[in-house]
C-alpha cells in the first residue's frame, strides 16, 4: 500500500482550493519542507567561478562520506575507462575536472532534501529528479551550441527548473491524480491543470521556496517563468534557453530519442532565437541531436553515480 504523504486521516484531507496554502506554507522550515543545505547553495554558486580550488571542492566532499563515495564512483567509472582506479577524493575530483564535480554535487544535494520522506514520496521525488537532470544537461550542451551564457548557471537553473513540483509532491496529500499531474508528462495544459487541482502551479511554488532560500534572482526567474519565457525580461535569455531544453527533454523521454523533434514547432525556441542571424541558428540545429545523446549519457552516468 502506498503510504501517505501526510500523516493525516484521509477523512481530514483539506479541498483543493486549501492544497495551495498547505503548499506554500513555511517553505522556509526545515521541520515543514527539506530546504537546500547551506552546503548545496554553496556549492552551485561555485559553478563557474575561476577561483575555485580543487583542494576546496576536496574538502567539501570529505565531509560526508555518502559524497565522497559518489565523487569515486564517478571518477573510476566507465568515463574513464582504462585509467588506473583511484581511491583519494581530491585525485577523483581532478579526474573528473571541477565543474563535473560541483555538478555531481548540486545534483546530490537536491537528492538529500527529500531521502528522509517515506518510500512512495522518494520514489516520485526521484522521477522528477531524472526529468530536471536531464534538462541540466541538456541546458548546460545548448548554452555551449548556442553561445548562450555560461554552461555551468544554465546547468543548476535546468536543475532546480521543476524544484516547485518537488515541492507539491512532498506537500500535497495522497492523491492518485495529483500525483499522476505532478510526475507525469507535461503538456501545453499542465500549468493550469496544477491551478484548477492545487490551486496553484509549480512555478509559482518553485519561485516562492526559491526566494524563501535566498537563491539567486536568475533562478527565480528560470523557475518562474519557463513555461512563459516571452514574459520574462531581465533574465528572458537564460529562461528561454531551459524552456527549450524542457520542452525537448519532455519529447524525449516520451519517444525516446530525438528524431523527428522539429524547433520550429516550439513555442519558446522564438524568444531564445530572436537576435541569432540565420547562420546561428542554422548552426545549432546541427548541433543539436548531438547534444541530446551526450545529454542523455552524461544522465545516465551521473543518476548512475548517485545510487
Amino acid at each position: 500500500m502506498t503510504p501517505p504523504l501526510l500523516t493525516r486521516p484521509r477523512a481530514e484531507l483539506p479541498s483543493r482550493s486549501s492544497l495551495g496554502k498547505i503548499v506554500v506554507s513555511d517553505l522556509d522550515r526545515v521541520d515543514t519542507y527539506p530546504t537546500l543545505s547551506d552546503t548545496t547553495v554553496r556549492v552551485m554558486g561555485m559553478v563557474n567561478n575561476s577561483n575555485v580550488s580543487v583542494a576546496e571542492v576536496a574538502g567539501i566532499v570529505r565531509r560526508d562520506g555518502v559524497i565522497a563515495g559518489a565523487v569515486l564512483r564517478a571518477a573510476n567509472s566507465c568515463a574513464y575507462r582504462g585509467a588506473k582506479e583511484i581511491e583519494e577524493v581530491q585525485q577523483g575530483v581532478l579526474r573528473m575536472g571541477l565543474q563535473e564535480c560541483l555538478k555531481l554535487l548540486s545534483t546530490m544535494g537536491v537528492k538529500t532534501m527529500y531521502n528522509r520522506y517515506p518510500a512512495a514520496v522518494q520514489e516520485r521525488c526521484d522521477t522528477l529528479l531524472r526529468h530536471s537532470l536531464f534538462v541540466a544537461r541538456l541546458a548546460s550542451g545548448l548554452s555551449t551550441a548556442a553561445a548562450v551564457g555560461l554552461p555551468g548557471p544554465a546547468f543548476t537553473a535546468g536543475l532546480l527548473h521543476d524544484i516547485g513540483r518537488v515541492v507539491m509532491c512532498v506537500k500535497c496529500p495522497d492523491d492518485a491524480a495529483t500525483a499522476a499531474l505532478l510526475t507525469g508528462e507535461e503538456t501545453e495544459d499542465t500549468v493550469q491543470l496544477e491551478r484548477d487541482r492545487v490551486g496553484t502551479d509549480h512555478g509559482a511554488v518553485g519561485a516562492d521556496f526559491a526566494v524563501r532560500n535566498k537563491l539567486p534572482e536568475s533562478i527565480v526567474r528560470v523557475i518562474l517563468n519557463h513555461h512563459r519565457p516571452a514574459d520574462e525580461v531581465a533574465h528572458r535569455e537564460l529562461v528561454a534557453l531551459v524552456a527549450v531544453a524542457d520542452r525537448i527533454a519532455n519529447h524525449v523521454q516520451v519517444r525516446h530519442n530525438v528524431t523527428g523533434y522539429n524547433l520550429v514547432t516550439c513555442p519558446h525556441f522564438p524568444v531564445l532565437a530572436r537576435r541569432w542571424t540565420p547562420v546561428r541558428a542554422a548552426a545549432f540545429h546541427k548541433t543539436l541531436a548531438q547534444t541530446v545523446v551526450q545529454a542523455m549519457r552524461d544522465t545516465k552516468t551521473m543518476l548512475r553515480s548517485c545510487e
